[in-house]
């Protein structure tokens, strides 16, 4: 359905040590386009011994890049920011081309880039804080020396530049891997780096696939992981680095994230608010909207208008800057969404509004399922434009259904009543609580992350700074005092 016809970009191979490596040999693995039958957009390489090569490039830049005084750092992140504006044309197509998100909201996670650096310049003092008044010494982050950060599809460019800028800063180097579906956008975000001339091997990408991924998780000489992707992914990321304990592993997993909607609550808002974080992205966002649990009360007029909205959705162009739905990331996505409604379906739940494969791509329609709460697919992220519907009686059973979600990544209550927030908060454990507003729209000015199967670390938002060192105390005595000791003083007096 896309009308984009631009030729196939050059690869320009891993970028170590400040430089592109033009690629000698490897693993062939191609991007597509999902708007255009999966047109091919970008051919990357997969060397699997750029592995060792860019994380031996990190480790030897670290030392002299962790000396630098802040000051100097934010420096060289900020010709990063000064540079950002030419690179969003390249890095929004990118993103567009490689996995149909609608331009609009691609040219606004290219344009996050520059505002991710200035902002974390401006929260390093307070997440970073001195020790409390009265201290014997000093509280201290140090760096945790290589990091690496392996990247999703979804954001491409603003889910690796959350976690890189943050390392950064704090003194550390990086490795990055951005998703095998949209090389592409990681190529481009590396030659804004290469256009603002961090000293070589404070930042390095390397392209590649799931092992190539993994290989770097459990490299021995990287000190961080930062990955964000499927539990089962996860998963196996913590398993393969059990046995490296020093190795902080920080994890965001995704959600199946409940809007629960009152009796009392302002149906328009909800409506809107709903839509909002079941479409945007096309519902391949860790935050979507995927559960509504509504009161008895509400509930049919509600589900009614849900359906009036989703019957009328017709995914479009991803390049036409007015389309609301472009297609998912890929045919495969497609394929497993649509596998997931059969067995939904399977399961006994019953389709309000069914979704649709339309022809052209990865296009599909959004769907609604009327269910019970406790199908056995409940636990699936579908990471597409789909609604599991539920029923509660009272808010207290629908308070009680919400809670019942194996993942933790965010929640919204519909109601107008305030009385209600503290025991949504307390009954609800998520680690972005909503009120009155779609599940979706983190700010990196506030914590991110979540619990259970969500993750662990808050591994975006506010307090990545910490995530990124580990504290020291530094605690010292001026030279030649003498810690008073009575029972060593009668010792020593013995021994002279």
């Amino acid at each position: 359905m896309s009308s984009n016809t631009e030729s196939a970009p050059a690869f320009l191979g891993d970028f170590i040590h400040g430089a592109f490596v033009p690629p000698a040999g490897g693993e062939p693995f191609s991007s597509h386009d999902p708007a255009r039958d999966g047109a091919v957009v970008l051919t990357a390489l997969a060397d699997a011994s750029a592995v060792d090569v860019a994380v031996a490039a990190a480790r030897r830049a670290a030392g002299a890049w962790g000396r630098l005084s802040l000051k100097e750092r934010a420096a060289h992140l900020l010709r990063v920011a000064e540079h950002a504006k030419a690179f969003e044309p390249a890095m929004a197509d990118a993103i567009t081309r490689e996995m149909g998100k609608p331009i609009a909201e691609s040219r606004g996670e290219a344009g996050s880039v520059a505002a991710k650096i200035h902002t974390t310049i401006a929260q390093l003092s307070h997440e970073l804080p001195a020790a409390a008044p009265g201290a014997p010494g000093e509280q201290r982050f140090h760096a945790l020396g290589v990091v690496a950060v392996i990247g999703p599809f979804n954001f491409p460019v603003h889910l690796v530049n959350t976690h890189i800028i943050p390392a950064l800063l704090t003194g550390n180097t990086v490795v990055v891997k951005p998703s095998e579906v949209t090389p592409l956008a990681g190529q481009r975000y590396a030659e804004l780096f290469a256009a603002a001339g961090l000293p070589p091997g404070v930042f390095n990408l390397i392209h590649g696939l799931g092992a190539h991924g993994a290989a770097l998780a459990g490299h021995p000489d990287v000190d961080g992981v930062i990955f964000t992707g499927s539990y089962a992914t996860g998963r196996r990321i913590r398993q393969a680095t059990f046995d490296q304990p020093w190795k902080k592993v920080s994890l965001e997993l995704g959600g199946r994230n409940p809007a629960v909607v009152l009796d009392d609550a302002h149906l328009d808002q909800a409506v809107r608010e709903i839509l909002l974080g079941a479409l945007l992205s096309s519902g391949q966002r860790c935050t979507a909207t995927s559960r509504v649990i509504a009161t008895a009360g509400i509930a049919e007029a509600l589900r009614a208008r849900l359906a009036q909205a989703f019957a009328a959705v017709v995914p479009g162009d991803p390049m036409d800057r007015d389309t609301l739905v472009g297609p998912l990331a890929s045919l495969g996505a497609r394929d497993r969404f649509m596998g997931l409604l059969a067995a939904a379906r399977a399961e006994g739940a019953v389709p309000v509004v069914e979704s649709r494969a339309l022809p052209g791509g990865a296009f599909v329609t959004p769907s609604l399922y009327q269910v019970r709460g406790d199908e056995a697919f409940l636990r699936e992220e579908f990471f597409g434009p789909h609604l599991d519907f539920e029923i509660a009686a009272d808010d207290e059973d629908a308070f009680a259904r919400a809670a019942r979600n194996p993942y933790g990544l965010s929640a919204s209550l519909f109601t107008a009543r305030e009385s209600l927030r503290d025991v949504f908060f307390d009954r609800v454990r998520a680690g972005v609580i909503n009120f009155n507003r779609s599940t979706n729209g983190a700010s990196g000015l506030l914590p991110f992350g979540g619990t259970g199967m969500s993750g662990n670390w808050r591994p975006a938002g506010s307090l990545a700074p910490r995530l990124c060192t580990y504290p020291v105390a530094v605690m010292a005595e001026p030279f030649g005092r003498l810690t008073p000791h009575a029972a060593l003083d009668d010792l020593l007096e013995t021994t002279r």
